[in-house]
Parts: structure tokens; sequence; C-alpha cells
């Protein structure tokens, strides 16, 4: 297991810092998400990782959740093409917050099972983004049990010079690129337009992907020479649901789909010290197949013939005051997500439809408490937010057209929340070399739920209702003992109180296995230590060691349960087993990772990371959700001023099926083998050329070897030998 810690490589490509002033991998010295203000990250007594918009560039991710990714130290899970679950210190989903430009995303029906919203966030609009590490509730509030991941988005730039708005100096500025990547004959674009006065400022940036069907490797593993396989697909003729031969079975008929992302932030400067920001969201895509769920088979048959979400709309808009001493947004979210699927053979096509309402404001103020040498920061807020939430549900036969009535998701009479919270945090430079910082927060949270029609599900009640709250800590060190040790200690408390999607929802997971409702299901909590050390090794070569222990409470889980006294039910006509959403108890989580970079020569640089996570449940012993297996990766790059070329290197240990939980079972032969995940890992080649400069053309020749492999708890291969040209031009 821990021997690809020490012998993983991996080389990057990227451009020189001493031509472009950025690297591929981030040395900035200011963070945001710590304390959601800008300040040092060598005070911040935590672990943060940071990726640059250049970096992002230069791996190339065709989504948000890929270029988390390329961290080395997130892991993402996969039950489609187009999806991306990042996993943070064992916890996943509606485990962990995503936040965009200071505005929270999670909402109420953010599922414990894997997420693919993150995909949702355009990578090509991105100023940047920072992933806070363990339970953020203090500064974020419920969700962030696992970690934050904290987007910034393309920020408008003023024109330079321009200090008064009689000033008529312009900035036009943009960028633009093209890319193809020849594993799922991916064509992508983006279009960046920046225009700026002296006091207004625009950036509007637009992308547009169109993915085919995704090729895995066509080296199957020899000790599974079926996993990862598409043997065959199902394609309707005449009115009839028929097999169809798959020739290629290393092409994953059926996971293709279409994504268009616009951005939009105006900026105004309303002096030299205050700025009123609109940011403008608009995402949506073309029906995404459930690829995991099209590999379902039933009497040896394809249990669907169709399993797709419908087109993932989100849009989001914010207004935010912003000044030195204080930062106030509304905003406005509206999502609408859909699920569809027909069994084989059945002209029956059920269609479940939610729409998604949310509304926030947040207030973040900060003061200078003294004047003298010692510094003495106070950071304190409020934030507000609601959710209303629709849900319908209705069959339609694809032969007639006529609809039916079925069961919803979520309660068909609606369901709202409301949360209000209110936070202060103090950070005590002590010296040079100490710092000290702590915080509470206290949340109130308040979800109800209506059943109008129980006639389609026996709901043994009709109303669903929680209310409650929490307060939650932090508090944490950092010292700088020389010029070459740094050492940070953190004691943090996380919760997450129940969503719609916990507490109210009617779905089948996996086969043969049916959630439901769960009236009396609890907030659950964790308590985090953690400590960590910076280290310059030797000709600035810099090592971070974190390691970290997570003790949960009440933790939310998937587990037997019953309905009016049965624990199976009727679905389609096949018994089903029943189970539920249940506080079980105890958790603990503990874990280590590893960053180390520098310059090995003057233009040979290195980057190596690898992440280990174990989680338990004392009294059973049983596995956790969402532990990965260790993985990293260690890289080299050598660096020109106008070129550059590399080799990346990525592994994966394997986890056995005793390592994986109950729940997952029911994927065996899909997302897993028999024995569970098999180890992994996968090598690729990269270069870049800059012709001239302000054009850049990046190649990357991903899983050389063409391996097939699924990473951990993915229900789709992951890409197989891969081509990628992007050609980007600046102006």
């Amino acid at each position: 297991m821990f021997a690809p810690l020490l012998l993983s490589l991996t080389i990057v490509a990227s451009t020189a810092s001493d031509s472009s002033g950025i690297d591929s991998v981030d040395t900035s010295p200011v963070v945001v998400s710590a304390s959601r203000w800008e300040e040092r990250a060598s005070t911040v007594s935590r672990e943060i990782l940071s990726v640059t918009p250049l970096q992002i560039t230069r791996q190339q991710p065709p989504t948000t959740a890929d270029a988390l990714a390329t961290t080395g130290l997130v892991h993402v899970q996969k039950s489609q093409l187009g999806g991306g679950s990042p996993m943070l210190r064992g916890y996943a989903a509606n485990s962990v917050l995503l936040v965009i430009d200071g505005v929270r995303m999670n909402n109420a029906i953010y599922r414990s099972g894997n997420l693919q919203n993150s995909i949702t966030v355009d990578a090509a609009a991105l100023d940047g983004m920072e992933v806070l590490m363990g339970p953020g509730s203090v500064q974020y509030g419920s969700d962030a049990m696992g970690g934050v991941m904290v987007f910034t988005t393309r920020r408008p730039t003023f024109a330079e010079g321009a200090d008064n708005a009689a000033d008529s100096a312009l900035h036009v500025g943009g960028s633009t690129w093209l890319r193809y990547a020849s594993a799922a004959n991916l064509a992508a674009g983006s279009v960046a337009i920046d225009l700026g006065s002296a006091d207004l400022a625009s950036s509007t940036v637009i992308s547009v992907s169109s993915f085919g069907d995704l090729r895995g490797g066509a080296s199957f593993m020899p000790a599974y020479p079926d996993f990862g396989r598409r043997p065959w697909y199902v394609q309707r003729f005449d009115g009839r649901d028929s097999l169809v031969v798959n020739t290629r079975p290393e092409v994953q008929v059926g996971s293709g789909y279409d994504q268009l992302n616009v951005l939009q932030n105006l900026h105004w400067r309303l002096d030299d010290r205050t700025t009123l920001e609109y940011g403008g969201i608009f995402t949506t895509s073309s029906n995404v197949p459930r690829y995991d769920r099209l590999l379902e088979t039933r009497n040896n048959q394809p249990r669907f013939a169709e399993w797709y979400y419908g087109p993932q709309l989100f849009t989001m808009h914010s207004l935010t005051y912003r000044r030195p001493d204080a930062t106030i947004t509304a905003s406005m979210q509206y999502t609408t997500e859909s699920r569809h699927d027909r069994p084989f053979q059945s002209d029956l096509l059920r269609s479940q439809n939610e729409a998604v309402w949310v509304g926030s404001i947040n207030a973040d103020f900060r003061q200078e408490l003294t004047d003298n040498a010692d510094e003495l920061d106070l950071y304190y807020g409020a934030e507000v937010f609601v959710n209303d939430v629709q849900s319908q549900a209705h069959h339609t036969s694809i032969t007639t057209g006529q609809r039916t009535p079925t069961a919803s998701r979520y309660p068909d009479g609606g369901s709202t929340v409301w949360s209000g919270a209110g936070y202060a945090q103090l950070r005590y430079g002590v010296s040079d070399r100490l710092t000290l910082a702590g915080g509470l927060r206290a949340t109130w949270y308040d979800l109800r739920s209506s059943i109008g029609d129980t006639t389609l599900f026996p709901y043994p009640f009709t109303d669903l209702s929680l209310s409650t709250g929490a307060v939650t800590g932090s508090i944490g060190a950092t010292w700088k003992v020389s010029n070459v040790f740094t050492v940070h200690g953190n004691a943090a408390s996380g919760f997450r109180a129940p969503n719609v999607d916990d507490i109210a929802k009617v779905f089948e997971t996996g086969p043969g296995l049916l959630v439901i409702p769960n009236a009396n299901l609890g907030p659950e909590y964790v308590r985090t230590i953690e400590a960590g050390l910076n280290w310059r090794i030797w000709r600035g070569f810099t090592a971070d060691v974190n390691g970290y222990t997570s003790f949960a409470s009440d933790a939310i889980e998937v587990r037997p349960s019953s309905l009016n006294g049965a624990d199976t039910i009727q679905l389609d006509g096949v018994p089903t087993a029943i189970f539920a959403n249940t506080n079980v108890g105890q958790a603990r989580i503990s874990g280590l990772s590893v960053r180390v970079q520098g310059a090995v020569v003057d233009r040979l640089h290195a980057l190596a990371t690898a992440a280990y996570t174990y989680g338990v449940n004392p009294e059973d012993q049983s596995a956790v959700s969402d532990i990965p297996p260790a993985f990293g990766t260690l890289q080299l790059e050598w660096r020109q001023s106008r070129w550059s070329v590399g080799a990346q290197f990525w592994w994966a240990a394997a986890q056995t099926f005793r390592q994986i939980p109950i729940d997952e079972v029911s994927k065996i032969g899909i997302n897993y083998t028999a024995d569970g995940t098999p180890a992994w890992n996968r090598l690729d080649l990269s270069a870049r050329v800059q012709p001239l400069q302000d054009v850049e053309v990046n190649i990357l020749l991903e899983n050389l070897f063409d391996l097939n492999y699924h990473t951990f708890g993915s229900g789709i291969s992951a890409p197989g030998r891969n081509l990628s040209i992007t050609a980007r031009y600046l102006w």
C-alpha cells in the first residue's frame, strides 16, 4: 500500500515562471477560504489546497470536477460521464460544501448519493479554486463536514491608470480556446471578453462542450477481464427494444452529452474603497445518460432501456456590496433536475421532475481591534437562506403519449427549508512567528414537507418536519518554529442538518434497494483534530504533511428499514428491500496527506502528493461510506520560456470489499469487482509550445498504455488512451 508513496513519478508540463509569472503549482501566499477574507496562507492553521487558473488551463480538465482531481489530494467519483463527485476526508456529496463567489450552492435536494453539481461550475470561467479541508461550519454553516470547495469566478478588470470617471482609458482584453480530446470525441471551446473603464468593468465567459460516447481503455485487467466492458447496448427497432452487440466493448455506448455555460460579471466602482458587483451564471446541458444504470441486468436481461438525467439547468444571480471591511451579498438561485427511466421492453417512461428556488443573504465584516504591533482582528457575520422545493412525477407511454401520475421523488405537496446563522472569529497575531485563531457559529434550521397524495405510495404520514440548531466552533494555532519549519494545529466541529433528500425521498438507489422517508432523522455531527508541518527541505523544496482524526456522531447512513411492518415491498412486480437514511451512531475517520514540491535544478520542477484515509464504525467495525483507497501522484516538469514537456503518473491502491459499505453491495460488477476496487496506475505525456507571445498550444496524451480501470466508487471506466489538444489565444 505504501510503496506508491515513495515510487510514484509524475512529470507535468507548464509555463516557466520566469516567462509568465505563474506556475502550474500554486504557491500563492494568499487564501480566502479560511475566514471568508483574504489572509496569508502561512497564518492559516488548517490544510488548504489552491488551484490557479493557469494550472486549470495546462491540465486541460474537461470539467471542474476533473480540475479538482488534478490536485492529487481530492478523489472524484463518477457514475456517468456527465458527473463528478469530490470526496474530502471521508465525506462526499451533501456532506461537503460548494461555494461560488461567496454563495453556498448546496440546496435542499443535494443528495447523499454521489452528485454531479460540481460540473455546473465552468472551469474556464474561474479565477481560481480553494479547497478547505476538514469541517468549515464556523465559516460556512451546515454541510461543511469534510470540507469546503470555494470557486472564484473571473473578476472584471478596471482600466489601468483610470482613477476617476473622467479618465477616458479603456481596458479591452480576453481569450479564446478550442479543444479536441479523442477518448470522447470531445469538441469544446470558450471565449472570454473583458471590458473596463474607470468605474465600470465587465467580464463575459461563454463555454460549450460536446462529449461523445467515452472510450475506456482497451487493455482490461487480466484478473478481471470482463470488468469495464460494454458488450451490448439497447436500441429500439420497429417499436421493440433489442439488444445490440457492441463490436468495440471498450466504447461506453450511451454516455455522451453536451454542456453550455455562461458567466456575466459586472463591477461598478462607487469610490476608491467600494464596489457594487453583479454576478450572473447560467448553465444547462442536454440529457445526461446515467451510464451505470444502463449496465444493470435482471434475469439475464437489461433492467433499463433508458435511464438519463434531463437537462440540468442552474442559474444564479447575485448582488454584492464590497468594502475592505464589509461584504454583503444577496443572491437568488434556480435549479431544475429530472430523472427519466424506462424498463427494458416497457412502453412506460417514468419522469421525476424537481425545481428548487433558493434565496440568501450573506453579510461578512472584519475589524482591526488593535493599532499596535500585535494584530488582533475580528471577523463576524450572518447568513439567512430559504429553499422552496417542488416535485412531481408521471409515466408517459412512448407509443400513445398518454400520461398517468406516479410517485414523486420528494413530497408532492412541496417542501421549504429556512436557516439563519451568526458567527464570530478572532485572529491574534501574537508575533511574527505565532498566530492564534478561534471562532463560534450558531445556526438555526427548519424544514417542512407536505405529502398530498398517499395513493401512489403507501406513506405512513402526510407531513414531515424538523426544527433544529447547532453551535459549532474551531480553534487553531500556527507557529513558525524557524525559517525551515512551520507547524499548525486545529480543532473544529461541524454539523449537517438533514435536507429534503435525506429525510423525505423515495428512490431506488440500486438494484433491489429502495430508500424511503424517515421522519425521525436528526442532524449529524463531526469533531476533527488535525496537525500539520511545513518543512523547507532544500533548494526551494517544501514538504507539507497533514494528519487528522475525525469523530462522527449520529452519522447518517443508509440502513435496512421497514414500511408498515414489512422489510420488503413490491416494486414493478419485484420484491425490493426497504432501506432508509438513519442516524447510526459513531464513526471514526483518520487520514494523512503529503505534498512535496520544488525545483530539482533550475528548470526541472517536482510535485508529489499522496492521500490515505481510513474509516470505521467503532460499534460493529463496519465500513464507512466515501472512504477511497490511498491515491496520489508525484510530478516532475521541465520548463523553458516558450515550451515545456513532461509525463504524468497517477495511482490508486486497491480497496477490498470488506471496506465498502453495505448499501454498495448491489453494485458488484458495475462499480466494483467481486473483490472490491482493483489498484490502478496511469502514465500521461504532455507538451506545451508558445509559437507567438499570445498563442499557446497544449498537448496531453493521457493513459499511454490504454488501461481500462475505474476510480473508486465509479460506475463508468476512466478514459482510455486520450489525445487532448488545446489551442489558446490571448488578446
